[in-house]
C-alpha cells in the first residue's frame, strides 16, 4: 500500500544517490585512446642525462691527462716554499770561560765584527811559553854555528901545523943525507942524531895529519847536530803558531755581515771545544727553497723566471730567477729514506727542491728573515722541452 502510494519516479532517484559511489567510471581500457606524449617532454628528461654524461667525461679525460695538462701550463705555482739563508752557527774552538759578550740579541753585525771573548789568560801563558823554546832553540843553533866555525879555525891551525911538520920531516931528511954522503968525514954521533930528527920529523907529519883527521871529523859531528837543532827550532816555531791560533780562537768573530740570533751562552758561562756561542744569518744572501711536484718540473731549468709572493708581505711581489735544482727529492735526502720493495705500493708524487734567488735592487728583500712562508711562481717557456732535468 505504502508502495503504490509512493510516486514512480521517487524511489528510483533515491536509489541512484546511494549506488553512484559504487560505479565510478572506469579509465579507457584501449590504450589508443590516450593522448600521445609531448616531444618536449621527452627532450626535457634527455636533457639532464647528456649534462651528466658529459660532466663524467670530462673528468675522466682531466684525470687521464692532468699530469700532461699541467706540464703543459705556462706557469706553476707551488706554496710549498720558504725563505732560506746559509746560516752560519758559531761554535767555541777553544775552551775556557766567556769573558766578553760582544753582541745583542738579534743584532745586526759587520764582518770581523767581535761576537765573544773566551778568558785568553792561559792562551797567552801558552804564547809566551813558546816564544820563549823558540829563542831557546834559536839560540842553540846560533851556539852550533859559532862552534862549527871555531871548529874549522882548529882544523885550519891543524892544517898549517902538519905543513910545518912536512917542512921539518924534508929537512931533517936532507940533514940525514948529507951526513950519510959525508961518510967518515963526519961522526958517527952526528949521523945518528941526524937520522934520528928524521924521524921525529916524520912522525910529526903523520901525527898532525891524524889531527887533522880528528878535527874534521869533529866538524861532522857538529854538523850533524845541526840537522836536530834545526828541525827543534821548526817545532818551537810550529807550537808558536799552534799557540797564536789558540789565542786568536779565543776571540770569536763574525764571518760576515749578517743579523745573529739568539746568544746561547752568557757571560760567565764555560765552554768546550764545539759549544755552540751564536747563530748568524746573511741577510744580503737570502733565497727561496721551493718544492715543487715532479709534474711541474718538465720546462724549469736554471735561468727561470720567478714571482715571489711573502705571506708577511700580502700584496706586494718580488722577482727572482732558478738558479738550481736538487740532483734528487726530498725523500732521497731523508734520515730514513722510503723502502718501496716491501709491503704495498702506492704511488706519491715526489717534490724537488729548487732554490731561488732574489734579483738585486729590491729594498722589500732586506726586511725578509729565514723560514717566512712564501709562494712561488715560475714562468716556464714553452719552447723548452724538459730544460729543468738536463
Amino acid at each position: 500500500m505504502r508502495a503504490s502510494g509512493v510516486p514512480n519516479n521517487v524511489e528510483p532517484a533515491v536509489r541512484t544517490d546511494k549506488v553512484v559511489p559504487e560505479h565510478v567510471p572506469a579509465p579507457p581500457s584501449n590504450a589508443q585512446d590516450a593522448p600521445p606524449p609531448a616531444q618536449g617532454s621527452l627532450r626535457r628528461a634527455l636533457i639532464p642525462v647528456i649534462a651528466t654524461t658529459l660532466v663524467v667525461g670530462l673528468a675522466v679525460a682531466a684525470l687521464l691527462n692532468w699530469d700532461e695538462w699541467l706540464a703543459s701550463w705556462p706557469t706553476q705555482t707551488t706554496d710549498d716554499a720558504q725563505v732560506a739563508a746559509d746560516v752560519s752557527t758559531l761554535s767555541a774552538r777553544v775552551s775556557g770561560n766567556i769573558r766578553v759578550l760582544g753582541v745583542d740579541d738579534y743584532a745586526a753585525v759587520k764582518k770581523g765584527q767581535l761576537i765573544a771573548e773566551i778568558d785568553p789568560d792561559q792562551y797567552d801563558a801558552a804564547v809566551r811559553l813558546a816564544s820563549a823554546n823558540v829563542d831557546a832553540a834559536k839560540a842553540s843553533l846560533d851556539n852550533l854555528h859559532n862552534q862549527e866555525l871555531l871548529q874549522s879555525a882548529v882544523i885550519d891551525s891543524a892544517n898549517a901545523q902538519h905543513d910545518a911538520a912536512i917542512a921539518q920531516e924534508i929537512q931533517a931528511r936532507e940533514e940525514a943525507e948529507r951526513q950519510e954522503r959525508l961518510g967518515g968525514a963526519t961522526s958517527i954521533q952526528n949521523l945518528q942524531q941526524a937520522e934520528a930528527a928524521h924521524l921525529e920529523a916524520q912522525a910529526s907529519v903523520t901525527s898532525t895529519a891524524a889531527n887533522i883527521e880528528q878535527q874534521k871529523a869533529q866538524l861532522k859531528v857538529l854538523q850533524g847536530q845541526e840537522g836536530t837543532l834545526k828541525a827543534a827550532l821548526d817545532a818551537a816555531r810550529a807550537n808558536l803558531d799552534n799557540a797564536l791560533l789558540l789565542q786568536g780562537y779565543s776571540r770569536i768573530y763574525a764571518p760576515f755581515d749578517g743579523v745573529v740570533g739568539l746568544n746561547l751562552v752568557h757571560v760567565g758561562d764555560y765552554v768546550g771545544v764545539g759549544t755552540s756561542v751564536i747563530s748568524v744569518v746573511p741577510i744580503s744572501s737570502l733565497y727561496v727553497a721551493a718544492n715543487f711536484k715532479e709534474t711541474q718540473l718538465e720546462r724549469m731549468k736554471p735561468g727561470s723566471i720567478a714571482e715571489i709572493h711573502i705571506d708577511t708581505y700580502p700584496g706586494q711581489t718580488l722577482t727572482g730567477k732558478i738558479v738550481g735544482l736538487s740532483p734528487a727529492s726530498g725523500a732521497v735526502f731523508a734520515l730514513l729514506p722510503p723502502d718501496n720493495a716491501t709491503g704495498n705500493f702506492t704511488k706519491v708524487v715526489q717534490r724537488l727542491p729548487i732554490k731561488v734567488v732574489f734579483d738585486p735592487g729590491q729594498p722589500l728583500v732586506s726586511r725578509l728573515r729565514a723560514g717566512l712562508s712564501a709562494e712561488v711562481t715560475v714562468r716556464t717557456p714553452a719552447d723548452v722541452e724538459g730544460g729543468g732535468l738536463k
